[in-house]
Formats: C-alpha cells, structure tokens, sequence
C-alpha cells in the first residue's frame, strides 16, 4: 500500500482537470491529478476547437464564455500558441431558412447588448467571406472574435505545464472509495490498473470528471447528475481549406438548447439533434459535425448520424460531397438536465469543490473554470458570480 499526502486531489484529466491542476499548481498549491485513464480519454479527446461565444444564450452562459474566450490568448501565449494551435479565425452561424433571419436577429442584437462584436451580413455578405457556402443561405451572422484551438493539444500542453510545476500524475488510477468525516472527505482509496493500492490523503478533493461524475459523485455522498450525450463528427482528408471561419448553423443553437425536441419531434434531424458545423483545421483538414444524443455510453458512430452529417454538410458546403472521409468518432458531452455546469464548492463536502458538466461548452470554459477553482481553493471569492451552479442543488433532500 502506497502512501500520499497532498494539499489539492484533482480527479479527471481531461481540459477540465488538466487546467485546474495547472492553475492550481501555479497559484502554488501541491497538486495531485488523478485519471482512471489517460489525458484525452474522455470528450476533451473527441470533440472540435471552437472557443465560441455566440453559441451561447445571452445571460450568464454568454457571460462566462465571454470572460473565459479573454483569457485565451495569454494561455496560449503561456503554453505556445503553435503547441496548441490558437487561432482567432472568427465565426459564422448560418441561417438556412427564411423563418430564421428574426431570430437571429434578435440573437445579433442580444450580443450586441452584451457587448459581443457581432454583425448580420446578407447572402452577399456572407459569399464574400466564405464563397465556398450554398449561395442559397439566407445570410449569416457574423462574429469576427471567435476562436479555435486543437483540445487534445491543449490538455497535453496543459498536463506538461502542470508537471513542470510540481503536480504529480496518476494514470490508469481509479478511486474505490472515499473516507468521509462529517462534511469532509478525509481520504481517498485508490487502484492503479497495475493492480497498486494508494491511500491517498488531501486537504481538499476537486472533481472534473466529466460523464463519470454520477459515479465519482455518489462515492462521496454527492449528487452530481451528469448524463452523456453523445455528438459525432467526421474528419476529411487533407485539402484546399473550405472555409476560413468556424461555421455552425443556426438550429445548433436549438438542438443545444432544446434536447426535449428530440423526443417528439417528426423531423429526423431535430430528433438526432442535428446541427451543422465545419472547423478547417490548421493541417488541411476539416471537421464536420454534428449530432447531440442520448445514447448512454455508447461512443460508436451510428449509420444514420455518418450519413447525416455527410449529406446535409455538403447542402451548406457542396465542395464536401467530393471529400475524402478519413475517419468518424463520437465524444460524450457531459449534460446536466438543467442545462448549467456544476460548480463551485460544495456544502455537503465542504473540502470539495466540482468542476464538471459543461456539456458542449467545455473547451471555451476551461480557462475561467481553472481560475474559479484556484481561487476557492485558495479561500478566495470566485472571479465570476456562481449563483444558479451550485454543485449540491441536485442534492435530496436539499440543503437548508
């Protein structure tokens, strides 16, 4: 039996985990990071780049995205903007139907308010920017300020930063069980895949764990009610870039938004939670996506998602219907049925604090998710207002 104390326990190592160790190390705290499997196993490891702010409702959703997509730029300078491949390319939600243009409208103008640099542009507008889209779009909104990074890369890099200062990993490690002691986790038990045993003591415990926070949850007596939801996307060879910004239509909005359409929807694609969208990748290739369902835990790509997304991506972008696929793959979001993260300290375990069940918005959040959490750890106020994301609301019975 192997022996650990340490200040911080961070599970999950994911981007969540990955920037939270980190900043946590960084703000000068012993830091432990802890995955049942490897950096990227999860949906940090299957999912696009867009650091995007108009996919977002307006209210705190698009608060939070607007402060964490600020802070980009100097992590991409802290970790190399080439490591993990940060580019401020700008976006485009298309509007595919007439009945559309009002509500994007209003969407333009409620960004605006927020004080999001956003524009409508007609189908004139929007062929100018990107000549290879349908020219019967009914035009589009355009958001020059998105971003796009490569997660996969961004964990690692983040993972190296976060050794460099001192945090200790463990790979292939899962926790069997928690010691609790009133309203605190005293210590946490833990199994590496080689068969190893760890008795591992904290003075506090921050869970990232992503579609595993029901279960890493439970073992701590809190209710974290994450469920998957699985997206799919298929990635292109090598070729002549077909867009130069992040494309994504406007109904993802409302397959984000509306998971509730899918079950008695009459349109195939509302119920497969279908919405356009193209990242053309610094190497020339393209990632086009996507779907949002439940299908448990399942990360294989269905048939009709495949042909979905292939025949209704070269409806937008007709160049698609010649492009070589190399490969399909699934992420699994972590959805939380009020559409909220978890996050913040808990006050049923009142040395955790929980950083999970973003959803789709993971990759934008990370770098306010990180700094939230190193300044609870650290006794601090959250630099963002946390009202309507407490970890233990789910909690039955409620707290007082």
């Amino acid at each position: 039996m192997r022996r650990i104390d340490t200040e911080i326990a961070v599970f999950g190592a994911g981007i969540m985990g990955a920037a939270c160790a980190e900043a946590l190390a960084a703000a000068g705290h012993r830091v432990v990071l802890i995955d049942s499997a490897l950096p990227n196993a999860g949906s940090s490891g299957a999912c696009d780049g867009y650091v995007s702010v108009s996919t977002k409702t307006p209210g705190p959703a698009l608060e939070m995205a607007a402060a964490s997509q600020r802070l980009y730029p100097a992590l991409a300078k802290r970790l190399g903007p080439s490591r993990i491949e940060y580019k401020r390319c700008g976006g485009l939600m298309l509007i595919e139907a007439a009945d559309e243009i009002a509500k994007m409208d209003a969407h333009c103008a409620l960004l605006q308010a927020a004080g999001v640099d956003a524009r409508m542009v007609d189908r004139a507008g929007m062929l100018a920017i990107e000549p290879n889209l349908l020219p019967d779009l009914h035009g589009a909104l355009d958001v020059p300020d998105e971003a796009q990074v490569t997660p996969y890369l961004v964990v690692l890099a983040l993972v190296a930063a976060a050794r460099t200062r001192g945090v200790e990993t463990l790979w292939h490690t899962s926790v069997k069980e928690f010691d609790v002691a009133g309203d605190r986790i005293a210590r946490a038990h833990l199994e590496r895949g080689d068969g190893e045993r760890i008795d591992l003591a904290a003075e506090q415990f921050v869970f990232c764990a992503g579609i595993w926070s029901r279960e890493l949850g439970a073992l701590a007596g809190l209710e974290l009610p994450v469920v998957p939801r699985r997206g799919e996307l298929l990635v292109t060879a090598r070729a002549k870039p077909l867009a130069t910004r992040f494309l994504v239509s406007a109904r993802y909005l409302t397959a984000k938004l509306d998971p509730d359409a899918a079950k008695s929807s009459p349109d195939p694609l509302v119920r497969m939670g279908y919405g356009f969208t193209l990242e053309a990748t610094p190497h020339g290739q393209h990632i086009v996506g996507n779907t949002r369902v439940f299908a448990g835990f399942d990360r294989r790509v269905s048939g009709d998602g495949y042909r979905t997304i292939l025949a209704e991506g070269a409806k937008r972008v007709p160049a698609l219907a010649k492009a070589t696929i190399l490969r399909a793959f699934a992420g699994l979001r972590p959805f939380v049925p009020d559409k909220r993260p978890l996050l913040g300290r808990s006050g049923i375990r009142r040395n955790a604090i929980v950083a999970a069940g973003h959803e789709g918005d993971g990759i934008t959040l990370a770098p306010l998710t990180a700094q939230i959490v190193a300044a609870l750890a650290g006794g601090h106020p959250s630099p963002f207002p946390l009202a309507g994301m407490e970890p233990d609301r789910f909690a039955s019975p409620p707290l007082p």
